[in-house]
């Protein structure tokens, strides 16, 4: 059916290991994704890691002083949300990097992620084998 010469066989295999270690350095790279963001001017600021959970969450004592109760609640789910967006956003930069379609949005489980970019090697490797 195809007609592949081994030394474009050999050029597959390359590209395939290339892509592989790119997939590989990208993966490792979502675990360590943290996202930051402020809200309320810059006195409230959330750090979230790769999986959504918070690392750290800062009040400026100021802001105490000026919000209310309600207001208060909205600015720190604001920074949160923000936060959570920009681990999103930095994990689908990361695949883009290595070139896998990310017609899906990321979750922000790292597991999930994993297991997404797991799949898309299996169906890359039997596509491969299947020549």
């Amino acid at each position: 059916m195809f007609d592949v010469t081994p030394e474009e066989l050999e050029k597959i295999s390359r590209q395939a290991d290339e892509a592989m270690v790119k997939l590989g350095e990208a993966m490792r790279g979502l675990r360590d994704v943290t996202g930051e963001a402020t809200a309320a001017d810059g006195k409230i600021k959330a750090t979230v890691e790769a999986d959504g959970l918070v690392r750290d969450l800062r009040l400026d004592p100021r802001v105490l002083r000026t919000m209310g109760i309600d207001e208060l609640s909205e600015a720190i789910v604001e920074a949160l949300r923000a936060a959570q967006m920009s681990v999103r956003e930095q994990m689908e930069e990361q695949v883009r990097a290595v070139g896998v379609d990310h017609a899906a949005p990321l979750s922000m489980d790292p597991a999930e992620a994993r297991a997404r970019l797991d799949s898309l090697q299996a169906d890359f490797i039997a596509a491969l084998q299947s020549r």
